[in-house]
């Protein structure tokens, strides 16, 4: 199992009467707004050890106030909001994922992780998160960088992951696949806003690897500068979806093939970009799309495909509309 302004309003004075009317009125309906919750001040620069015991006390609902750079791991087991005073910083010891999402047994956790970083986390699955079963978790500009696991460096999902103005960074897949970003089986993984760049994988999948029967939606968002085996930027699995909407594949690379995007599944790309990727494998590798069996299908509306080596889609004729 397995990503918004603001607007200027005129006031007009009103007459003195009319501010009696509105404020008897007021008065007999008892209709004072309500206070905000408060939220709890964890302060990681004093006690750095000071963030797990917080999530502990907490109730659902609850918002905790980050500042400084607390150390873990953590595990968060219920629906809280971490949000970070600045950009506060959850490091993870390198003793195991820094943030581990819920449990195994699938309890349903919505935690929100908002102005952090998470970073030096270690371990088989999932170094920077690992979001269990059932679980969903939302990033909000937040950055997942410098961590490390066999299956999901950045972030390994069973669950579903939604990142929103979010980066995932120079996270490495050490002995497997999924550099940035891997999710298990059907689950959803949703970037909007968000930038996956310069991790690494030794297997497939630079930036994301998307397994069997799971979905992957990314809106004006950007996975460049990633490396991998196969499948340099993105690998996607049979019978998985992979939609990118006005979002661009750039830049990455692969030592065999599919230097941006190796497609098992079924990959739509709608006014969106794959330019100047490689693969390594020699004519035929796909420097831009490969696709990995003749099931697998890429549509192209409105989107291009260009500046890729040694071509830009194989095998030849592939994906309609890829030339070169």
């Amino acid at each position: 199992m397995f990503v918004r302004g603001s607007m200027a309003t005129r006031r007009r004075l009103l007459p003195a009467a009319a501010m009696a009317v509105v404020a008897g009125a007021t008065g007999l309906a008892g209709a004072a707004p309500a206070a905000a919750a408060p939220e709890t001040q964890v302060n990681c620069t004093a006690n750095p050890g000071a963030l797990q015991p917080a999530i502990n006390a907490a109730s659902p609902g609850d918002t905790l106030r980050v500042r400084g750079t607390c150390t873990g791991p953590f595990t968060i087991n219920k629906n809280l909001t971490l949000r970070g005073n600045g950009q506060a910083v959850l490091d993870g010891n390198s003793a195991g994922p820094t943030v581990t999402v819920g449990d195994l047994a699938g309890s349903q956790v919505q935690p929100t992780l908002d102005h952090l970083t998470i970073t030096h986390g270690y371990a088989g699955v999932g170094g920077g998160i690992r979001n269990n079963p059932s679980a969903t978790v939302t990033l909000i500009n937040s950055t997942v960088e410098g961590n490390t696991a066999q299956y999901g460096g950045g972030i390994y999902t069973y669950g579903t992951v939604h990142l929103i103005r979010s980066t995932v960074k120079n996270n490495t897949a050490q002995g497997g696949p999924g550099g940035g970003i891997m999710t298990d089986t059907t689950v959803v993984v949703t970037l909007d806003n968000s930038t996956v760049e310069r991790n690494s994988a030794d297997d497939g999948g630079g930036g994301l690897y998307i397994r069997a029967g799971s979905t992957a939606a990314l809106t004006h968002s950007t996975v460049k500068d990633n490396t991998a085996q196969f499948g340099g930027g993105v690998t996607t699995e049979g019978g998985t979806t992979l939609n990118l909407n006005h979002s661009t594949v750039k830049g990455n690379t692969a030592s065999t093939q599919g230097g941006a995007i190796y497609n098992g599944g079924t990959v739509t790309l709608t006014h969106s970009t794959v330019e100047r990727n490689t693969a390594q494998g020699g004519p035929g590798s796909g420097g831009g799309i490969y696709q990995q069996s003749s099931s697998a299908t890429a549509t192209l509306n409105n989107s291009r495909v260009r500046k890729n080596t040694p071509d830009n889609c194989a095998p030849s004729g592939s994906v309609p509309g890829c030339v070169g």
